[in-house]
């Protein structure tokens, strides 16, 4: 018999996908609040601080809270008024006069009362809450999860992909650790938390497990995107904050919440290699999981495509080629930088770039030749009758002008 899962906060970012996920392990969902778009999954009417309809708890096995209230986040701030610790408290009183197993909150890893904003503040509340509750050890589970990437272009991953499209950016919190973990894997650690928890784990860490620095996030997502370096300006606190205000006012940039830059501000890493392997999640590296996106598939495939027609002299159509030389040369570390974008649209100018002396440790070099060996295993195509001379006088003309900027170029290609 399928288990059957609560969930608040379904149509959200993480909600979204974990109901997705969930499904898949064969799991009934039951939407507490609105149901993801395009789904039929049955669905109560709710919001925070409301009494849940007993009828949503029906042979549920867990509940998880993921819903979060941040229009009174903004107006209260961790004030008595905030209608998050209220409701959360509510909820889980409610889910267990219903006899539900388990109630797992999700919470973050800036949760601390000494949080700059007041999203941490009030994570941290709401957690001492929930554990105050009878009974709380063996019901109550608390998910404290790190900088969620991958999926949709929503919430903070998407305002982060917007971010790491501006090829300078000023920004603050730039030797902050962040613990970046792709939102498959949060949602599969939310869901063993509710399915198979771990023993004696009332707070479980939902982040990966090597800390870097946010600048170096920012250049990871800004390489894995779009195959280009980002330029990161230190910016004092006081001047984000006032930037965060002014980005409301200013049309076509993205606006940034005061409370995300604090967030960041305050921003310290938690130990959870542990966690994750109680749960038995393995947590890929950002950068090869950011090459699947679609971005960074479209990248691929168009960088493909001018190399394949570049060695060939000739535009092919043959995908199968495209997605071969793709396969190859995805893991390749030299596909962390993108090829310019008129050398994509105009292969022929791929000559200027190559170096004179064509080595393997070049990482063009190496990317041409690897699309040399998948063209030359292509059926041969009828070539263009003209005089021998006319070619090599072509060649000896095109070389004899490309040369100068192979010497500089070349080197810079690498």
């Amino acid at each position: 018999m399928p288990q059957r899962l609560v969930v608040t906060g379904a149509s959200g970012y993480i909600g979204a996908r974990f109901v997705e996920r969930a499904r898949r392990r064969g799991c009934e969902v039951v939407a507490l609040g609105s149901r993801p778009a395009g789904t039929d999954i049955p669905s109560f009417p709710w919001r925070l601080g409301e009494t849940p309809p007993l009828a949503a708890f029906a042979g549920a096995t867990a509940v998880v809270h993921l819903a979060h209230d941040w229009a009174s986040d903004r107006a209260n701030g961790a004030g008595p008024g905030n209608a998050n610790p209220a409701g959360a408290e509510a909820l889980a009183r409610a889910a267990r006069e219903a006899g539900i197993a388990r109630f797992v909150f999700a919470s973050t890893t800036s949760a601390r009362p000494g949080a700059l904003n007041s999203y941490g503040k009030i994570k941290f509340a709401i957690e001492e809450q929930l554990r105050a509750l009878p009974h709380s050890q063996d019901r109550v589970l608390c998910a404290r999860i790190g900088l969620v990437y991958g999926g949709p272009e929503r919430a903070m991953y998407g305002l982060m992909s917007k971010l790491a499209g501006l090829p300078v950016l000023p920004m603050i919190g730039l030797d902050r650790e962040v613990q970046p973990i792709h939102l498959d894997e949060v949602c599969d650690g939310l869901l063993g938390l509710a399915l198979n928890p771990p023993a004696e784990r009332q707070t479980v860490v939902l982040a990966g497990p090597v800390p870097l620095t946010f600048g170096d996030w920012l250049r990871t997502l800004r390489r894995a995107r779009h195959g280009r370096r980002i330029g990161l300006v230190r910016v004092p606190i006081a001047f984000a904050l006032i930037a965060c205000d002014a980005s409301k006012a200013i049309p076509f940039i993205p606006t940034v919440d005061r409370e995300r830059v604090l967030g960041l501000a305050s921003a310290t890493p938690m130990a959870s290699v542990a966690d994750l392997a109680a749960l038995g999640l393995t947590v890929r590296d950002p950068a090869s999981a950011l090459l699947a996106t679609p971005v960074a598939r479209h990248r691929l495939i168009a960088e493909c495509r001018a190399m394949l027609r570049h060695v060939t002299g000739t535009r092919l159509r043959a995908p199968g080629a495209i997605i071969r030389l793709a396969r190859i040369v995805q893991p390749d570390p030299a596909f962390a930088r993108a090829l310019p974008a008129l050398a994509v649209r105009w292969p022929a100018l791929l000559r200027f770039l190559e170096p004179i002396r064509p080595a393997m440790r070049h990482g063009l070099s190496r990317r041409l030749h690897l699309a040399a060996m998948v063209a030359e295993a292509l059926p041969p195509r009828p070539q263009p009758r003209r005089p021998w001379w006319l070619t090599v006088a072509a060649q000896i003309a095109i070389e004899g002008i490309a040369l100068p900027f192979r010497f500089v170029l070349g080197r810079l290609a690498a």
